[in-house]
């Protein structure tokens, strides 16, 4: 067998050598350079590319977007109506409305102007005039209390402490004066209500704060007439100083009707209908300023057709609130003088009887 295989093997060999030899340009290959790729492949392929590209550019204009949507997003004037909920009991009603306003302000958007410079709310304009505003005419406002509630001949401590804070201290934070004049008031409102303070009642405050209110429309439409006549350089459609004129205003006239309004119903009696009448008006032109919230204000000195002027219509709206208030004074004064004219030929009455008598 071994034999046999060892003869089969070069025959073996041999035979192959006789073997053809295969083609040089075989015809029945496909080569792979005329190949074509899957078009279902290759759909997929350029949406991939696609995707990443719409990915990346939506991730650049994010990052771009991002700042100015929060700019825009954080610049929010709350000037909702105070409400001072029913189960809450308070003795003086304007130093409820101050607390809640600070609460409102600090809790809700937080102060603006101390931000730091990265931070959205440090390129606003309208949130930060409206917040000093609103400090400056709470300030005001719990003076005018502090004076009407004297203590040992001087104004109430606690008040006269509280309208210190919250007055505006240029490059010192808010937030602790705040807090702190809040306290104060609420120290100040307790002890009120015990009976351990003086309390002004309604129609005692109500003359002297339309007095107040009138000087503020006055001074705001001073300041609105100087933005509208000033020359228009640049910030269309207002300036940023049109802005901040605005905003003030529109601060100060939220502040003078919420306080308005907490002390009208308990200020007058039905029996007047003309003072009740002015009442109305009153609270109705102070609303009307308050509630002015355009969504860019507009200073145009032109024709305006396109654009109102903002701060004309402010202006026109404060000078209302103003006559209505001034109105209501002339109104409430004669009441008051006709007391006193009472109350003094009532003693002059007793003097003429004891000196009548043997």
């Amino acid at each position: 067998m071994a034999a046999a295989a060892a003869v089969k093997l070069p025959r073996a060999y041999e035979e192959r050598e006789h073997a053809p030899a295969p083609a040089d340009d075989p015809t029945h290959f496909i080569s792979l350079d005329y190949a074509e790729p899957s078009p279902i492949m290759i759909g997929f392929q350029k949406g991939w590319r696609t995707v990443k590209r719409t990915l990346k550019i939506g991730l650049v204009a994010a990052a771009v977007g991002a700042y100015p949507a929060a700019v825009v997003l954080s610049s929010y004037v709350d000037d909702k109506p105070i409400g001072i909920p029913a189960e809450q009991s308070w003795a003086v009603p304007g130093i409820a409305v101050a607390i809640h306003k600070i609460a409102r302000e600090l809790e809700g958007a937080g102060w603006a102007a101390n931000r730091p410079t990265w931070h959205p709310q440090a390129r606003l304009t309208a949130l930060p005039a409206w917040q000093s505003g609103t400090a400056d005419a709470l300030s005001q406002h719990v003076q005018l209390i502090s004076e009407l509630a004297p203590y040992e001949g001087a104004p109430d401590s606690d008040l006269a402490a509280a309208s210190r804070l919250l007055s505006e201290v240029p490059g010192e934070p808010m937030r602790p004066r705040l807090t702190a004049a809040a306290e104060a008031l609420n120290r100040f409102d307790t002890r009120a209500s015990r009976g351990l303070a003086m309390r002004p009642m309604p129609e005692e405050i109500m003359t002297r704060e339309l007095a107040l209110f009138a000087g503020w429309a006055s001074e705001d439409r001073a300041a609105l007439s100087d933005r509208i006549n000033a020359r228009q350089e640049g910030g269309w459609p207002a300036s940023k100083e049109d802005i901040a004129a605005f905003y003030r205003a529109k601060a100060h006239a939220h502040v003078a009707h919420e306080m308005f309004a907490a002390n009208v119903d308990k200020a007058f009696t039905l029996s007047d209908t003309a003072v009740l009448v002015a009442a109305d008006r009153v609270e109705a032109a102070w609303e009307r300023a308050a509630e002015m919230k355009p969504i860019f204000v507009s200073n145009q000195s032109d024709s305006a057709v396109l654009t109102p002027n903002h701060l004309a219509s402010m202006a026109y709206f404060l000078l209302e609130a103003e006559e209505a208030s001034r109105h209501l004074i002339k109104l409430m004064e004669p009441a008051a003088e006709d007391e006193v004219i009472e109350e003094t030929s009532v003693a002059q009455t007793d003097a003429d009887a004891e000196i009548a008598l043997p």
